[in-house]
């Protein structure tokens, strides 16, 4: 399905946008000096090497979430791929051996992906090919679109609180800063989209 697509290839990219601000560093740009000097391939390969983590981690509700709704919105039981992303993420849960990973954030992550998996139905039933073009059949106004941001934000705030309360990384003081950049660079980017779509 060509919207399908669309949406996933729109959510990656956003993310990979999230991802890239995040680092806050430019990238090692690949030439001589990578040949001359080690330390550059060092630097290059870790910077590559994060931004893929961290988009990764980003795009994980995202994608689980628009795999359902696709599954749902052609003709799959909405119950049993409820289960299949209560079974996938409990996999995950059950091989996180690090702690970056518990039970509370996958609690809040479920409900962040529910409320993701009804928006997707819905864009995919707008019968949209572009995601800009589904988001302004979905939501007449750029404000309307804007309170639904703000609803997701605050799901996501949830995971992010999980997050901060349970991970076994770093001190407390060091996620809660991390998870306000997280959040703040979110809302900034998709904040710029919002612009980008109601502008055409």
């Amino acid at each position: 399905m060509k919207s399908y697509r669309a949406f996933k290839k729109y959510e990656f990219r956003q993310t990979k946008q999230i991802a890239k601000n995040l680092i806050n560093s430019r990238p090692v740009k690949f030439s001589w000096r990578l040949l001359v000097f080690p330390v550059f391939i060092y630097d290059y390969i870790r910077y590559v090497k994060r931004l893929s983590v961290l988009r990764k981690n980003l795009y994980f509700t995202k994608q689980l979430a628009l795999t359902a709704a696709h599954n749902i919105y052609q003709g799959k039981e909405r119950a049993l791929e409820t289960r299949l992303l209560e079974i996938k993420t409990k996999e995950i849960l059950d091989k996180e051996k690090k702690g970056y990973y518990t039970e509370k954030i996958r609690n809040k992550q479920l409900n962040e992906i529910e409320l993701l998996v009804d928006h997707y139905i819905d864009l995919l039933g707008s019968n949209q090919s572009s995601y800009g073009d589904a988001i302004k059949a979905k939501f007449s106004s750029k404000g309307s679109y804007l309170a639904f941001l703000n609803k997701l934000q605050k799901s996501e705030a949830e995971v992010i609180q999980a997050a901060i309360s349970t991970m076994r990384k770093g001190s407390k003081k060091e996620r809660r800063q991390w998870f306000e950049k997280v959040k703040l660079t979110t809302k900034k980017i998709r904040m710029q989209e919002a612009d980008k779509i109601y502008e055409q």
